[in-house]
């Protein structure tokens, strides 16, 4: 029962929002729902720059960070492999 009302509160405080005029201008963007799940922190600033990114940049700051993933564990298995020959 806590839930459902919190979801209609959610939901009413989602309507508000969307009837201000910063709301109306998130609409445009195409931001609104997720300015309203943000927190203000640096999760959601970040979020929030995030979403405005272009989606041919996300793929390559994922192929990045992948790459960069990628590099720690072959480096941290050489460093595994060379002591575990020393031994």
């Amino acid at each position: 029962m806590a839930t459902r009302w919190e979801d209609r509160v959610r939901a009413a405080e989602q309507l508000q929002f969307e009837s201000s005029l910063l709301g109306k201008v998130f609409a445009v963007l195409g931001i609104s729902s997720i300015w309203m799940r943000l927190r203000f922190g640096k999760r959601g600033l970040f979020r929030l720059g995030w979403a405005v990114v272009p989606r041919s940049l996300k793929l390559v700051a994922g192929a990045v960070a992948a790459t960069w993933l990628i590099m720690v564990v072959a480096a941290v298995t050489v460093v595994v492999f060379v002591f575990d020959q020393l031994a």
